[in-house]
């Protein structure tokens, strides 16, 4: 198959670089898109000045607490409830307890926080709601609501607004122990210091107060609690003790460790050893018994018979037998009666031979049989011994447990009994566990927002966002981005780089030689590029230059229309030239330089209504144009048929040059026909737009069909770095 380029396998495989991480091409994408990276970074920073400047002031008050684990406590009665102040778990605990519910509620009842404004916006049921009017207003006319159903509303609205108000201070108090001692921070944010400053303080207070009705309450609980459970741990006590007496009575046990499960035990033991001995045994017998099923006939090899001394004893008269024979079968024939004598010597040694293995076989299934029936009566024996076993832990067990039971109570008690004298006497001695060390002062700066922080994390955050974004869209781009892209993916020359322009300059006016002057410094930029690629071609043949050429594209919407007439327009500045829409399906050329149906085209032309100079519109000086002025029902066998090829060949003989405007490759197999009419194909590509597999994909197959590639034209380029100061310098 002929080979488009030396670089062809490029458009099978993917560069190995594809996905590697270029600094340079990436720093460029960021250079190339600074002013949308900037603007996108200002709107944000100005998003983020509104939000900041509108947002309220909060000041933070702290209060500092010291929580003491040795207290000095005459009864440590909180020992009874679990609370061990000697623990790390304390200190925690204590923690969770300051951040509270109740305790907040103690506080926003303390200082009737539901009225205050500042800190609410609003006193809590002191606006009536929109809902409240209207049933009001009903209840006049004897529609609304009874008395009873508002007076409920009332509550649950009272309800909601008092938990709004308790989440709204919980948020706003936080609780900091210091690492490696025994203080904690008390701090609360509201947007007045005074009113952060009083909560703070109160909530320290609140705690403290807390601490000391609840120990109050929980040791007069105590005491009353353990002068009821004294009573009923002495019945316990004395009923563990009538069960007990009675289980050791019922079960004759006197020493239940000594006496039965250590008998027990060692008769498990030896049973379990005589076990592996009798399955050791059962094991050289099944192996003994394979061999001698696995033998066949040659029962004379088994280990069993060769190490049986009667069998090997008869086995050598056979052999000898069969000697003496053989000697006298030398000097005698078979009826001679020492031959007779000699046959019965050895059928009476053969006889005896094959009983005696008969006998060590019979003797191995017997040995065999035994050693299983051994096996499966300690087997039998363990599992009743086991069982026996069993029933002896089991009455080991429910003895322990009722020893212990007496033991337990009789420890509790004790401790009871102890504790309920202690209590009793000491009920008033009750002391604070924690203390206020520094009360919280007006703060003088807010805690936040801390704008100039906010402002410039969210500078930095746009403009990472931003940056990533482009480096993203950059890397994950699966087009063709640039010529050195062309080169090394596609393998085929780079005739040009077309920029985008706007649509107003790639329109039929700009092929008008007379309104050249008004062009923008875009439209000279783009009209350069477009000449650039007519040079190339030019050159690609200075002896023999491409007369037809054809410009195709992989998909719909690449420019290949555009880039055909701009290309036929700029060879008409060298040589006649003749531009054809071949694309009859969608009549792009057509449509760009605003040709109707109604005018003279290929219709006429391939129905030979008209002559080739009779179809053609002149657009301008040298430059006529064959349209597409209808839509066949098979494209395909109309640009097959022999009749279009030549039409072309004939309009390449009147003409300079010819310019095909070919559909794209991948939706239909148009262009792989008019390949084989022109003598170049110029590959259009949008630059990273068009994913680069439909790109190989569509040149193989122009590869198949022998298609005179060229070169490939990359369009709508975004302009940028220095690829086109060239240009900007020329039309300076």
């Amino acid at each position: 198959m002929k080979s488009l380029h030396p670089l062809d396998n490029n458009l099978t495989e993917f560069s190995k670089e594809e996905f590697s991480f270029n600094f340079e091409r990436y720093w460029q994408t960021i250079l190339d898109n600074k002013w949308r990276i900037a603007l996108f970074t200002f709107m944000v920073l100005l998003a983020s000045y509104f939000i900041v400047s509108s947002l309220t002031p909060q000041y933070k008050a702290t209060a500092t607490i010291l929580i003491e684990k040795k207290e000095s406590q005459v009864v440590p009665v909180d020992e009874l409830y679990g609370l061990n102040s000697e623990s790390d778990e304390y200190l925690a605990t204590e923690f969770e307890v300051l951040k509270s519910r109740p305790l907040a509620e103690k506080v926003v009842r303390k200082l009737d926080l539901a009225s205050e404004v500042t800190l609410v916006g609003e006193e809590v049921g002191s606006t009536p709601s929109m809902d409240g009017i209207k049933d009001k207003l009903l209840g006049m006319i004897g529609f609304g609501k009874s008395e009873e159903e508002i007076t409920r509303v009332a509550e649950v609205e009272r309800e909601i607004a008092r938990r709004e108000l308790l989440k709204d201070y919980t948020e706003r108090l936080s609780i900091f122990p210091l690492r490696k001692t025994q203080l904690v921070e008390v701090s609360f944010e509201a947007p007045t210091p005074m009113l952060a400053r009083d909560i703070a303080n109160a909530h320290a207070e609140a705690y403290i107060e807390s601490d000391l009705e609840a120990r109050l309450e929980r040791t007069k609980t105590a005491a009353s609690w353990l002068a009821g459970q004294v009573q009923g741990l002495r019945a316990d006590l004395n009923q563990a003790k009538v069960e007990l007496a009675a289980y050791l009575q019922a079960e004759n046990i006197i020493d239940i460790n000594d006496d039965v499960t250590e008998i027990v035990s060692q008769e498990l033991q030896e049973l379990q050893g005589q076990l592996v001995g009798a399955s050791s045994r059962l094991a050289e017998a099944q192996i003994t018994r394979d061999q001698v099923r696995n033998s066949g006939s040659n029962r004379e090899s088994l280990p069993v018979v060769q190490q049986d001394q009667l069998a090997q004893k008869l086995k050598l008269d056979v052999v000898l037998a069969r000697q003496k024979r053989a000697e006298l079968g030398k000097t005698f024939g078979p009826q001679h009666p020492k031959m007779l004598a000699a046959d019965s010597d050895l059928n009476s040694a053969s006889s005896a031979l094959r009983a005696q293995i008969n006998k060590i076989i019979e003797t191995v299934e017997l040995k065999h049989n035994a050693a299983l029936a051994e096996v499966s009566s300690l087997e039998q024996r363990i599992d009743d011994s086991r069982a026996r076993f069993y029933d002896r832990n089991q009455q080991s067990d429910r003895y322990f447990e009722l020893k212990s039971e007496v033991e337990s109570a009789q420890r509790l008690f004790d401790l009871f009994f102890e504790r309920t004298k202690e209590t009793t006497e000491t009920i008033d001695l009750q002391s604070a566990h924690a203390r206020i060390l520094s009360q919280a002062e007006d703060p003088l700066l807010p805690s936040k927002p801390k704008k100039a922080m906010l402002f410039l994390l969210a500078g930095l955050g746009s403009l990472l966002l931003a940056v990533l974004y482009y480096i993203l869209r950059e890397l994950f781009n699966t087009g063709i981005r640039d010529g050195e892209d062309v080169h090394q993916r596609i393998g085929l020359p780079l005739l040009g780089s077309l920029p985008i322009i706007k649509k107003n300059f790639i329109r039929p006016v700009v092929l008008n030689s007379m309104e050249e002057a008004e062009r923008s410094k875009e439209g000279a930029i783009f009209k350069e590029a477009v000449n650039t690629v007519r040079t190339g071609m030019m050159l690609d043949r200075v002896d023999q230059p491409h007369k037809i050429v054809m410009v195709t594209s992989t998909i719909a919407g690449e420019g290949k229309s555009t880039i055909a007439g701009h290309l036929a327009y700029s060879y008409s500045n060298v040589g006649r030239t003749l531009l054809i829409d071949c694309d009859l399906r969608t009549r792009g050329v057509s449509n760009m330089f605003g040709m109707n149906k109604s005018d003279m085209g290929l219709r006429e032309l391939l129905s030979a209504e008209a002559l080739l100079e009779q179809c053609v519109i002149g657009v301008d000086n040298n430059l006529d144009v064959l349209c597409a002025n209808f839509t066949p029902l098979n494209p395909l066998k109309l640009i097959s048929s022999p009749r279009f090829q030549s039409h072309i060949q004939e309009a390449a003989k009147k003409y300079s040059y010819v310019i095909l405007d070919a559909p794209p490759v991948l939706p239909v197999s148009d262009p792989l026909v008019l390949s084989g009419y022109a003598d170049a194909v110029i590959y259009a590509i949008r630059a990273r737009s068009t994913p680069y597999q439909h790109i190989s994909r569509c040149l193989q197959s122009l590869q198949r069909v022998d298609a005179p590639m060229v070169g490939v034209v990359l369009n709508q380029l975004e302009m940028g770095g220095t690829y086109y100061s060239y240009y900007s310098y020329g039309n300076a």
